[in-house]
């Protein structure tokens, strides 16, 4: 009995350690080398000049360049109600598939994603509120994903999609960019600021 009873508490302390070890593989932080931190940054900066070459073909005060593309997405939205949306907010009063005459929003919202997209690239191009950058590159790319990956390469928006996700992830800011100054001094007055502590999970 006594043998047995030996065998039994090995047994138990082996299966009972096992899911220790495993959890532990399982949340053991990765650590990101130099040269891969660099990587990410020049990835980074990638990123946002794909984002200010954007800027150039649907400049303000009309912002024309974009109009021939929501209406593209409204004829190819993949999504049920996206095409909806945009008639009722971006083409409202739209009289027109060749010309802005008679829209009563499209400036302003255009005016809003042209601000969006100049945000996403001076976030990433300078790497400051990179995770910020980030996300508004993700949402971006998103909405063109919906909207126009039926009509065209559609791996070429997914990649984009994920490009802006991946750099949500990590902060790439932190290398080459103005975030290697900045999140040191956010997070040290993070612990007595609520609104600081959550900037800092921005850089």
């Amino acid at each position: 009995m006594n043998i047995m009873s030996m065998i039994s508490s090995a047994r138990n302390r082996s299966v009972g350690e096992t899911p220790t070890q495993e959890r532990g593989a399982i949340i053991a932080p990765i650590i990101l080398s130099e040269r891969s931190s660099i990587g990410f940054a020049v990835l980074r900066i990638f990123v946002g000049y794909l984002w200010f070459q954007q800027l150039f073909w649907k400049l303000p005060p009309d912002f024309k360049g974009l109009y021939p593309f929501i209406i593209r997405e409204t004829q190819f939205a993949f999504i049920p109600g996206y095409s909806f949306i945009l008639q009722h907010t971006f083409l409202a009063g739209c009289t027109s598939t060749s010309s802005t005459a008679g829209c009563t929003l499209f400036v302003p919202l255009a005016a809003g994603v042209w601000l969006a997209e100049l945000v996403v690239s001076i976030c990433l191009l300078f790497g400051v509120f990179t995770r910020l950058g980030a996300i508004l590159s993700t949402i971006l790319a998103l909405q063109l994903y919906v909207g126009l990956s039926t009509s065209e390469w559609y791996w070429t928006y997914g990649t984009i999609v994920l490009l802006g996700f991946a750099l949500t992830l990590v902060p790439a800011g932190r290398r080459l960019g103005v975030d290697q100054w900045l999140a040191p001094r956010l997070q040290a007055a993070a612990e007595h600021n609520r609104i600081v502590h959550w900037l800092s999970w921005l850089v």
